[in-house]
């Protein structure tokens, strides 16, 4: 079980980064999207639909997560609880893929942060 469980927190945390990152382009969120025909642009967008998709892959991994989650008996009455604070996983991967593909800088301030979010899932799923 804790091989599936490994296999949808990766599944989520990778689709829901890179959904992310296409989605952080300055070339693509820049201007303003107010106007008809930008928003028009933005939603034909090749990033844009590819993050769409990777947004929709992360919901279901999450699903599938909890459902992993619910087939442990001492896990299943707070399934969605722990799930939710497994895939904060991704908010460190997302902190990384920022600052390798989008050139977004990490301060000292949000490696403190990562480490507390590791530390927490470490107690939780203790």
């Amino acid at each position: 079980m804790i091989i599936i469980i490994i296999f949808w927190t990766i599944i989520f945390c990778l689709c829901n980064t890179f959904s992310i990152v296409l989605l952080g382009d300055r070339s693509l969120i820049s201007g303003d999207l107010f106007h008809v025909e930008n928003m028009i642009r933005l939603v034909l967008n090749w990033k844009f639909i590819l993050a769409m998709a990777l947004a929709v892959v992360t919901r279901i991994s999450f699903i599938m997560l909890n459902n992993s989650l619910l087939k442990i008996p001492r896990l299943a009455s707070v399934s969605t609880s722990i799930c939710t604070f497994i895939t904060l996983l991704s908010l460190i991967f997302i902190l990384l893929a920022n600052y390798f593909f989008l050139n977004e800088k990490l301060n000292l301030q949000q490696a403190i942060g990562a480490v507390i979010v590791l530390a927490g899932i470490a107690i939780m799923v203790k």
